[in-house]
């Protein structure tokens, strides 16, 4: 079975439920050039996600042999999606792929997406219709499969409606030469918009006769052409100018599969998220060391509490096993992982530091998934390790962030510049990140909340 549907106009809240439901249970992607890479991080960890986009300019996929693909993959796998920026059937060839399947036996199903020509050009404060402005729109592309040019300028010059054109950053000159040779009126307003809902977003609007003078050079693909009096309200309805932090780039890292509280920060304040999970957990029942002899247990994080109770169980233990038990943790997120285990701690240390400079008893059991960082020789059961993950980086940012010196490492692995605003927390994270060499480090207290907050409160006093 192969779904068509579109990854919207690139912004992650434009992304349909039914598409990412769709990402949800894909066994492969097939997905364009265009759409959010970050995206694919809907999909299953065995999800084969494959490139086949298409550039101007650059490297590309033969139509062709996307097509033969499409029978390839259908063959290996039970559900496939082709995704495909914006909407497939808007200038996306969705169509001819989906027709393309159907006649070679195909099941295929079609999920609409939402196109830049609507939601892009309406982020950016161009409405396409509006009363006693335009009653409708028209939507071109500049890019001709025959080479020839089709339009009708006449009727476009004569039109009173919104005139949408697609694929032009070569052709902008042409066009409006076109249309004033046309007869158009040469105070026709026009808006040449690039890379909308991106961070990168930029829109310039002036006339169909001072566009000519005008500076463009900046704006490349993917860019839209909009003619017509709506354009003109880019100035007062544009999205972005209600956005504090518009097009602000974070990378948040963690090393389980626990997204970070993220979920309205995109639409309330503009900034746009990328999360990378630059670790796993990899449990070693086998270096499990049995309580009896113990005092009491020392717990460093929430990972060494489901590492240790996973051993337990694997070893023929239960929870009855640290009754009359002292038990301590590092940090609250640990103790609420120990509640949730049915495990009132007894105390509570800020810190590894913490512990040794005020434990009171010697018999102490450490859960942790190293030796490296004790300060003092102790029994340790390392029933757990964290494993590298690979994960890219997209450029550079604004901010990131990090809840654990091995995701400190890996972000300096990654080549991530030392001079990007880095956020973590306090203790052993914030060391970690001055030893790797990172020169704008920001403790914050031990939750990904209160990173969140103090990164706003960065961003705000860089706009003062």
């Amino acid at each position: 079975m192969i779904y068509f549907t579109g990854g919207g106009c690139y912004h992650p809240d434009m992304l349909t439920i039914g598409a990412m439901k769709l990402l949800q249970k894909a066994d492969c992607v097939l997905y364009d050039h265009l759409i959010n890479k970050e995206f694919l991080q809907y999909t299953k960890k065995d999800c084969e996600c494959i490139s086949v986009g298409k550039t101007g300019h650059g490297t590309s996929t033969k139509q062709e042999d996307i097509m033969k693909l499409l029978i390839t993959k259908n063959r290996q796998h039970i559900v496939v999606v082709r995704l495909k920026g914006g909407d497939p059937y808007l200038y996306g060839r969705g169509s001819e792929e989906m027709a393309f399947c159907l006649e070679n036996g195909i099941d295929c199903q079609y999920v609409p997406g939402i196109s830049s020509a609507i939601g892009g050009l309406g982020f950016a404060g161009i409405p396409v219709t509006e009363r006693g402005l335009s009653s409708g729109f028209h939507v071109h592309t500049l890019h001709y499969q025959d080479g020839i040019d089709h339009l009708d300028y006449k009727a476009i010059a004569s039109s009173d409606e919104t005139e949408i054109f697609f694929m032009g950053s070569t052709k902008i000159t042409k066009l409006v030469q076109s249309c004033l040779s046309a007869g158009m009126d040469k105070h026709t307003p026009v808006a040449i918009a690039s890379h909308l809902t991106m961070p990168d977003q930029k829109v310039l609007v002036s006339t169909l006769s001072d566009i000519q003078q005008e500076d463009i050079t900046s704006f490349t693909s993917p860019l839209l052409i909009v003619l017509g009096k709506t354009a003109n309200r880019h100035m007062q309805l544009d999205n972005t100018i209600h956005l504090p932090y518009y097009g602000k780039k974070i990378l948040l890292t963690s090393i389980d599969e626990t997204h970070w509280p993220v979920d309205l920060l995109t639409l309330e304040k503009g900034v746009f998220v990328h999360e990378r999970q630059v670790g796993t957990i990899a449990f070693h029942p086998e270096n499990f060391q049995k309580p009896d002899a113990y005092d009491g247990l020392l717990f460093v994080s929430r990972h060494s509490v489901e590492a240790y109770f996973h051993s337990m169980l694997q070893n023929g233990y239960d929870v009855r096993a640290l009754y009359g038990k002292t038990v301590l943790c590092i940090g609250n997120k640990t103790a609420e992982a120990l509640q949730e285990k049915g495990i009132l701690v007894d105390h509570i240390y800020t810190s590894r530091k913490d512990f040794f400079a005020n434990r009171t008893k010697d018999n102490i059991l450490c859960i942790s998934s190293t030796t490296a960082t004790l300060p003092v020789e102790m029994d340790v059961s390392l029933c757990y390790e964290i494993e590298p993950l690979p994960f890219t980086t997209d450029g550079a940012y604004d901010a990131a962030a990090a809840t654990c010196p091995f995701s400190v490492t890996q972000l300096k692995e990654s080549g991530l510049s030392l001079s990007t605003p880095l956020f973590t927390f306090e203790n052993r994270t914030y060391e970690a990140a001055i030893a790797n060499g990172f020169t704008n480090v920001h403790a914050c207290h031990n939750s990904k909340e209160a990173i969140l907050q103090e990164i706003l409160h960065f961003f705000g006093e860089e706009n003062r």
